[in-house]
């Protein structure tokens, strides 16, 4: 794993701490399909008992500001470097992932309903990013 990787997750402050932290463990398991290597191997105690991996890095999860875009939040981080994985509001209510990405396909970018957001990259571009946003509490 590379010592210079960051990671965030951002979630709304509107959100309740259910849906908060149901959105931060979605952009979870996305980053595990995205980032190579963020997973670590599993772990072996004294006496023989496997315990399964989990990412080698922590994962802080922030609040946002009311007054944050995301739209231009994705948007500073891509032009800063980084990946971003998002959350669309409109999938809480959905019955399929086939639903929402046909809900997706009917949408321009600049309207999307993000509520969350996740970001990785190089230490020094995610922290110009969210630095200023507060811890989940």
């Amino acid at each position: 794993m590379e010592n210079n990787l960051k990671v965030v997750i951002v979630v709304a402050d509107s959100l309740g701490r259910g849906l908060a932290t149901n959105r931060a463990a979605v952009l979870a398991t996305g980053l595990a399909a995205h980032v190579p290597n963020i997973i670590g191997q599993n772990l072996m105690t004294k006496d023989g008992k496997e315990l399964l991996s989990f990412t080698q890095i922590p994962i802080p999860i922030l609040c946002s500001k009311p007054d944050t875009n995301f739209i231009e939040l994705a948007k500073r981080s891509e032009e800063l470097g980084c990946k971003v994985i998002v959350f669309l509001t409109r999938a809480q209510g959905m019955r399929s992932y086939e639903e929402y990405r046909l809900s997706v396909a009917q949408s321009n970018y600049a309207e999307l309903d993000i509520d969350a957001i996740a970001i990785y990259g190089e230490i020094k571009p995610v922290t110009k990013a969210t630095g200023n946003l507060p811890s989940l509490r």
